[in-house]
């Protein structure tokens, strides 16, 4: 069963779906971190946390910094600026972006104290995903909602740092491998599938159902 799961997982991986999905943009992590055992890593978010378990591989001990189960966000930030003035190695910080929501005022942090973070924001626009409908019907965007098209790469230029804007694996091996070498604070704008997430734990049929009228 252990082999027919790994076969299926590199199946997987190996798609290359446009816009980039989960899979897809984190097997260009996973290349790239190959080759820098040394590196720690964060990883926090939903469904970023989930699929990066799986595909993201550690090959040192005491490199990787987890949040935890069941909806534990808002310590990836925290994380890495401890691991980087701790340890004085690199830090690269995957972070779905409901998670960068919580503390993205962090890269401030980051950015003063000169701090060698590679933030990489797994952007599909909400909380698993973006393209949520108000189920009131009325004009609001759903609460999972973010704004959509948000450049997080914007927000560490602001603060000195430097900022990455990427749709393809390619251009995120590119980006990433940039962002590690200049051992600067850098966040990586990563685009994927906005319809690529779904709810942590695929719990969904356990959820209340809302008395909100649907039309």
């Amino acid at each position: 069963r252990r082999q027919k799961n790994l076969a299926k997982m590199a199946a997987t991986l190996d798609q290359n779906p446009s816009p980039m999905n989960f899979h897809s943009a984190l097997r260009a992590i996973r290349d790239v971190l190959k080759t820098r055992p040394d590196i720690n890593v964060v990883n926090e978010g939903a469904n970023t946390l989930d699929y990066a378990r799986s595909i993201i591989d550690m090959y040192e001990p005491r490199k990787r910094f987890d949040s935890g189960t069941w909806g534990i966000m808002g310590i990836g930030m925290g994380y890495a600026i401890g691991a980087a003035v701790v340890s004085g190695k690199p830090v690269v910080a995957i972070e779905g972006d409901s998670a960068f929501g919580f503390s993205g005022m962090e890269l401030e942090t980051i950015c003063r104290y000169e701090l060698p973070i590679v933030s990489v924001i797994f952007n599909n626009n909400g909380v698993y995903r973006g393209t949520d409908v108000n189920p009131t019907g009325g004009k609001d965007v759903a609460p999972t909602v973010f704004v959509k098209g948000a450049r997080y790469d914007k927000m560490i230029e602001a603060f000195g740092g430097i900022g990455y804007h990427v749709t393809t694996p390619a251009e995120l091996t590119t980006a990433l491998t940039e962002a590690i070498a200049s051992g600067k604070p850098a966040l990586i704008n990563a685009v994927i599938d906005e319809a690529a997430g779904t709810e942590s734990g695929r719990l969904t049929n356990l959820n209340p159902q809302s008395s909100a009228t649907k039309k």
